[in-house]
């Protein structure tokens, strides 16, 4: 309050309030580079606030440049000795001001968590912050997203993140450090202690994306790496999962935003197929949609397609899909279910099956495909916070039923669930698709003897129905013999494309031939013995 009164300022009393406590969060309280002074004064002397949030206030050099010097801010991060988390975002501090608060931290090795996000301090700040930090900081988490860095600032940043020290999460998003800027970046984190990375935002491009993928290859600590929106294209795409299959740390990887296309996303959840480590895959925004495969996971290939024969991705599609289906002879089933071309069903016989249908160049395929693939023994449920993230993020009422799905065949990447989450998630989409999203998440079942009492028990008789037909022998014997019976022989025969045998026609009359011949559409007719034949 005194020292309110000598700079004639208003005092803060969400302050004077807060002052004994461990966590005082200020934001967004217009106290100015003079306000800012007389709190900063406290902070000499104050034992309690360990955690302090000035978001927002305007305390920097670009407000008032004759009362706006920050040796105040810089003499009280010196002599502090109880906080640890120091939150300077958005105040205009500039570049003069990032670098008074880095020296500063040369002589404070309390301080742990520091943001500095959107400050306005370009190359010059970054540099300068860049050099105080390698130092002596004893910073484990540093933000300095959205502050106007170039590819000459980025260069320092690579700099600071290969200095071996505590720093363990680094967010240099919405910046513009480039290919050079990458280039310093990636070096570094080859031997970086480095355990989360966002770069998202900085215009990487393929180049950048290149430099990124060798250094994921020697890099042994990274666990969570964001490259969303950098203009990385296929052949990014292609770099980065080729050192996805060198790395055995990296938990997460956001790549949305990014045009990489269809066939893009493919190489890449086949990398983090083979990859094993990678629990999280972020591809929102990557593929087009435009192909009827929509996203193909081979890892987690069961789900209804709708193929262009004359598209060539989609026709890679089938022939991978019949690549499994070779490959999972020994599970018993039939892979492929209600296969027409054009509308109309195409048949097998008890010897053939889509192996030996030559497809036509052109016309709609489509079909049910179930995979025999088990799920792993040491497979693990979604932990409950991430799972609460998924769901909370599916409820957005804004989303249409074909983006939930989407963000279902995403997660279904790197994710499982128990029956009683798969539940909650089918639960999400609207009637006429929760089918879809049952099936999607069949071979995704932690615990697959509960998905019948669980997630079949709480259809509509209709939607089982759909679901009997379109996973076959997968689920059947799963079900009780009444649910089993529910469908003809003529119905489970025609999922496999094969027509029913024709009934034994009624005994005919004396001197009368019946005469039985299928329809066009596979159905049955008879006549008479004087009827054309």
């Amino acid at each position: 309050m005194r020292t309110c009164q000598k700079y004639n300022v208003v005092p803060v009393q969400q302050f004077i309030a807060m002052m004994d406590r461990d966590v005082v969060s200020l934001k967004h309280r217009g106290v100015g580079s003079v306000g800012g002074r007389a709190i900063f004064e406290c902070l000499r002397e104050n034992r309690h606030i360990q955690a302090l949030d000035m978001e927002d206030n305007q305390l920097g050099l670009n407000v008032d440049v004759d009362s706006g010097h920050l040796e105040h801010i810089s003499s009280a991060l010196r002599e502090n000795q109880v906080i640890t988390h120091l939150d300077m975002s958005y105040n205009n501090l500039a570049a003069r001001g990032c670098a008074a608060i880095a020296e500063a931290l040369e002589d404070n090795s309390f301080i742990k968590e520091l943001s500095l996000r959107g400050n306005n301090m370009g190359d010059t700040g970054a540099q300068a912050l860049a050099a105080s930090l390698a130092k002596s900081s004893k910073l484990t988490k540093l933000d300095l997203s959205d502050n106007g860095i170039g590819e000459v600032g980025g260069i320092a940043l690579g700099a600071l993140v290969a200095k071996p020290g505590p720093l363990k999460q680094a967010d240099f998003s919405w910046n513009s450090v480039k290919k050079q800027g990458a280039s310093a970046i990636a070096e570094g984190l080859k031997t970086s202690p480095l355990v989360r990375l966002n770069l998202a935002w900085n215009g990487l491009g393929d180049g950048g994306a290149a430099q990124v993928s060798g250094a994921i290859k020697e890099n042994a600590t990274l666990q969570f790496l964001d490259l969303s929106s950098n203009r990385v294209g296929l052949e990014g795409a292609t770099s980065i999962a080729d050192g996805l299959k060198e790395n055995q740390t990296l938990r997460s990887l956001q790549i949305n935003g990014n045009p990489i296309g269809d066939t893009g996303s493919m190489i890449l959840i086949e990398a983090v197929g083979h990859n094993q480590s990678v629990r999280d895959l972020g591809l929102q925004d990557c593929y087009t949609y435009k192909s009827g495969a929509g996203l193909f996971d081979p890892m987690n290939p069961t789900g209804h397609y709708q193929l262009n024969l004359a598209v060539e991705f989609d026709v890679k599609v089938l022939e991978r899909l019949r690549e499994l289906d070779r490959m999972d002879e020994a599970s018993g089933i039939d892979n492929f279910l209600n296969v027409t071309h054009n509308g109309k069903i195409v048949p097998f016989t008890e010897e053939d099956d889509v192996q030996a249908w030559a497809p036509p160049p052109h016309g709609m395929a489509c079909f049910d495909y179930v995979s025999g693939k088990r799920v792993p023994k040491d497979a693990r449920a979604q932990r409950d916070e991430v799972f609460q993230s998924l769901k909370r993020e599916l409820a957005n009422p804004a989303l249409s039923e074909d983006h939930r799905l989407l963000m279902l065949r995403t997660s279904a990447i790197t994710h499982y669930w128990n029956a009683q989450q798969v539940k909650q998630l089918v639960q999400l989409i609207t009637y006429q698709r929760r089918v879809d999203a049952a099936i999607m998440l069949f071979r995704r079942t932690v615990d697959p003897p509960n998905f019948v009492d669980v997630v079949y028990g709480l259809l509509k008789p209709a939607e089982r129905k759909s679901l009997r037909l379109r996973l076959g022998e997968a689920i059947l014997p799963m079900l009780p013999a009444a649910e089993r019976a529910l469908d003809t022989e003529a119905e489970l025969l025609r999922t496999r494309g094969m027509l029913p045998a024709p009934p034994a026609p009624p005994p005919a009359a004396d001197g009368e031939a019946a005469v039985v011949f299928l329809t066009e559409d596979g159905g049955e007719a008879q006549a008479s013995g004087d009827a054309p034949a």
